[in-house]
């Protein structure tokens, strides 16, 4: 594949005196599945919100789609519903149903009529496994499926990327994998992901590449099976004899 989708030019992202990102170059093809790993606080959850605007970077250049995200012109709000973001809390709105939380923003950001956006509504229900929770609050839900309702509020923008921020970490164990697995039919299905996890298993069977990150630097990225089984930079063999 040699089709960036992403880029990123050497970004720095400062809050005070810490540099969460530090000179990060990088680049994400269309259809690629990219899985960023690394101790907490290694920056790559800011990483991954410098990619919908949600966090601003202090230097550096992101260009999505060929459309520079870092100049103060570019539409965000447009950018954000073709760059869906799953985080590790839902966010969805607790006095709306599920339907009503992936119609909503069919209907205020990409101006959809009513039918067509609970048209599509359904039918994201259905496909993430949950058809009959339709009429559900979030409170009558698992975290599993609230999960599964946060993914398809963000597929009801049809967006180019998919972000996802440690999308199983705060699931009973029992449920993460239901929703790894959505993960994957997305994957297969085409999708430009982006995915901080540590979910290992998941890393390396689905990823095209992954990235390692520690102290706002990517210290090594290559295949997965380069990656886990053949490590070249110490502190990345350190990290996984810490967690595998």
């Amino acid at each position: 594949m040699n089709d960036p989708i992403i880029r990123i030019e050497n970004i720095t992202k400062q809050f005070g005196s810490l540099k969460a990102l530090n000179g990060v170059t990088n680049y994400i093809n269309r259809g690629e599945v990219v899985v960023i790993i690394g101790p907490s606080g290694s920056g790559k959850s800011t990483l991954l919100r410098t990619l919908n605007g949600l966090e601003t970077v202090s230097d550096g250049k992101i260009f999505i789609d060929g459309v520079d995200i870092v100049d103060e012109k570019t539409n965000i709000n447009k950018l954000r519903s073709e760059v869906g973001m799953v985080f590790q809390h839902f966010n969805l709105f607790n006095h709306k149903t599920a339907l009503e939380n992936i119609v909503m923003p069919q209907t205020v950001v990409l101006k959809r009529g009513r039918k067509e956006a609970e048209d599509v509504a359904h039918r994201l229900l259905d496909k993430v496994g949950i058809p009959e929770k339709a009429k559900s609050y979030p409170n009558q839900l698992s975290g599993g499926q609230q999960q599964r309702v946060a993914i398809a509020r963000s597929l009801a923008m049809h967006p180019k990327i998919m972000l996802f921020d440690e999308a199983t970490s705060a699931l009973d164990p029992e449920t993460v994998g239901g929703v790894l697995q959505l993960m994957k039919d997305l994957a297969m299905d085409g999708m430009t992901m982006a995915v901080v996890t540590h979910e290992m298993g998941f890393a390396r069977e689905v990823a095209d590449r992954v990235i390692f990150m520690d102290e706002g630097q990517i210290l090594e990225e290559s295949k997965p099976e380069d990656f886990f089984d053949n490590p070249k930079n110490s502190r990345t063999i350190t990290f996984l004899s810490q967690i595998l």
